[in-house]
């Protein structure tokens, strides 16, 4: 696995510094299968020098290296330069992100582990000086995790489970008769588990790339106002869901509304019921915290659309209807 990059991504570096540092890279790598611990160690060679001593310890963080943690240098770096706003630290840390991606062919994609949105989400609030509480307590005592999720889809799991209510093979929800319907979906989310990971990490991956280049100015995360503009560019399917319902969104409903089309309590248990009004309560307070659950949501459905070839606006009829714009001479 040498180094696939053509010289129009070197041509297109301003500081040769780097440009240069690149080519050595990849003059390097020509002839052997550039492993993890390759990679790392011609970064550190090349590109080190031309990072500034305070922020050098971002290349010496793992302790095993791993192609997750090349991409964890690069979005480090990323937020070494929104403090620095160094424009060659820019520079290098898009060649770090290179190397991470064309030490392979087709280039290599980011694998984020199960929940990872939460750690990222976490870290871009933190750049933001957005203050997170993490967790809640039920009136018994209890805590609860407002960022824990099904790993089948973006609700809340049961307590002690990896599943939610709706995903449990033998949980059905109180308007059920037996087990049969919590059952086939219970197999339907486990058959498109890993095509679900997949559409949320590519999401993910690019909001984050979004976020680190723009040096934190980007929108990403949930937005105050215009969130209907918000959800149109960055949450299509959910807003095509919100559209089909014929209800007026702004700013001031949009939490609410989007909370009763993906995390309603009703039809749960009890303690379940509880748990979900918390969460909820607690989102309806702190908007800016559905985050996770939105782009794990967009995930779910883009899943389902990858699967199912359309629905939603793609139905006949379906979204608002045309509105009829006569122009006056």
């Amino acid at each position: 696995m040498p180094l696939y990059l053509d010289d129009e991504f070197l041509d297109s570096f301003v500081y040769e510094d780097v440009a240069v540092a690149l080519w050595a890279i990849r003059l390097h790598a020509a002839d052997i299968a550039v492993t993890p611990a390759i990679a790392l160690r011609l970064i550190r060679q090349y590109l080190q020098p031309l990072i500034p001593p305070e922020h050098c310890h971002v290349l010496y963080g793992q302790r095993i290296a791993t192609w997750n943690g090349i991409w964890g240098i690069y979005a480090d770096l990323g937020c070494c330069v929104g403090k620095s706003n160094n424009p060659q630290l820019f520079e290098v840390m898009k060649a770090v992100e290179l190397i991470h991606h064309y030490t392979t062919w087709p280039p290599r994609e980011y694998t984020f582990p199960t929940v990872i949105e939460v750690t990222y989400f976490l870290s871009m609030c933190t750049q933001l000086k957005i203050a997170v509480q993490s967790h809640l307590r039920l009136e018994n005592g209890q805590r609860v995790d407002p960022f824990s999720f099904c790993t089948l889809c973006w609700r809340q799991p049961l307590p002690g489970r990896k599943l939610c209510a709706h995903h449990s093979p033998n949980v059905p929800l109180q308007d059920e008769v037996g087990t049969q319907a919590a059952a086939a979906r219970y197999k339907s989310g486990v058959r498109q588990r890993e095509r679900f990971d997949k559409a949320v990490n590519r999401i993910l991956t690019k909001e984050v790339t979004e976020f680190h280049e723009g040096l934190f100015t980007p929108v990403v995360l949930f937005p105050e106002q215009g969130i209907a503009a918000w959800l149109t560019e960055r949450r299509p399917l959910l807003w095509q869901l919100l559209d089909e319902r014929q209800q007026d969104l702004n700013d001031a409903n949009a939490v609410n509304m989007l909370l009763d089309l993906l995390h309603s309590p009703d039809g749960l248990s009890s303690k379940a019921y509880q748990t979900y009004r918390l969460i909820n309560l607690h989102l309806q307070k702190h908007p800016e915290l559905i985050w996770p659950m939105l782009i794990r949501a967009e995930g779910w459905h883009r899943c389902r659309v990858e699967v199912g070839g359309g629905w939603g606006g793609k139905r006949p009829r379906a979204g608002r209807p045309l509105q009829l714009v006569v122009e006056l001479p």
